[in-house]
């Protein structure tokens, strides 16, 4: 009797409460409710505004700063490489609006552009290596050059020694025989059937994606090719668009991010990140010019950038 009882008084205290509960809210905190929601809400909606607020002048600023570069772009660029020649040097995934930017901006810079190479995608196709230590092998004869090494640093020797040099060349003959050899391999497409040395080179940098194992593949790929034109030239620059972030479940990563990432190339190389901006060009020229000076340096506003911009002399 006394456990019946027990809970029946429970069983009646929980309705009394849940009658005591909407009694109140259906009366003396309804409005205290209802009043509290209403300020959140309003909270809320002018927290919205000065965030939309915020993004709009954000936008305005950046507009006003592209606007900046394109009016001093002009000026900045005028003579800073006059006397020099630069070879362009496209990788597979690099954006060919960016490509057309920062080959203008060299010829308004005074340089001579030599020709713009662009790397097919054998290059970095695992499957291809024997193809690809075959041509490197049969262009570095024809180079007439002398080299311990072979395979894919091979080939990465034999591009620097036929775009960009600073040293005893070959003779023409043999490097447009060179030429032949790698493009008819389909390891490179050149826009000139022969190419004079430059002093200076641009490797313009594109996405690419795939597991880590890929990555650090074409990374090291990458930085290989990024070693020989910097040895073998006065000043080189590696130039990339915005940052990319991982899609999906695949990594991305491109070859501004391949050289910052290891000690060794990236005292050996500057690089430009957000070259595709009105200012990019500018800023590409004048890291070639720093680097005609002995500073390397790595501009731009992603991970591992030193500065925005290389310094301008008077």
């Amino acid at each position: 009797m006394i456990d019946f009882r027990y809970h029946l008084v429970s069983i009646i205290s929980i309705f009394l409460a849940l009658a005591v509960g909407i009694v109140l809210g259906a009366g003396p905190l309804q409005g205290n409710l209802g009043t509290q929601l209403t300020d959140q809400v309003a909270a809320l909606r002018a927290e919205k505004q000065a965030l939309n607020d915020q993004l709009a002048a954000s936008e305005r600023r950046v507009a006003a700063g592209e606007e900046f570069a394109s009016a001093v772009s002009e000026r900045v660029l005028d003579g800073a490489l006059s006397g020099h020649e630069v070879v362009v040097i496209v990788l597979p995934s690099a954006d060919g609006g960016l490509v057309d930017l920062l080959e203008e901006g060299v010829t308004s810079s005074g340089a001579t552009l030599t020709a713009t190479v662009t790397l097919g995608g054998d290059w970095f196709d695992p499957t291809l290596a024997a193809e690809r230590a075959e041509a490197a092998s049969a262009a570095a004869s024809t180079l007439g050059m002398s080299s311990p090494l072979s395979g894919d640093a091979l080939l990465a020797e034999a591009l620097a020694r036929l775009t960009v040099t600073t040293d005893v060349v070959s003779a023409s003959e043999s490097r447009t025989a060179a030429l032949k050899t790698l493009s008819d391999a389909g390891f490179i497409d050149a826009s000139a059937e022969q190419l004079e040395p430059a002093d200076l080179a641009i490797i313009v940098s594109g996405p690419f994606a795939g597991d880590e194992a890929e990555i650090q593949r074409q990374a090291e790929t990458i930085r290989t090719l990024a070693r020989f034109v910097a040895d073998s030239s006065a000043g080189a620059v590696v130039a990339g668009p915005e940052p990319v972030t991982a899609a999906g479940q695949s990594l991305t990563s491109d070859a501004v991010a391949s050289v910052r990432g290891v000690e060794a190339t990236a005292r050996l190389i500057s690089t430009v990140d957000h070259a595709s901006d009105p200012s990019g060009p500018a800023i590409v020229v004048l890291a070639l010019k720093s680097e005609l000076a002995g500073d390397v340096g790595h501009y731009g506003t992603a991970e591992g950038a030193t500065a925005a911009a290389p310094r301008v002399s008077p």
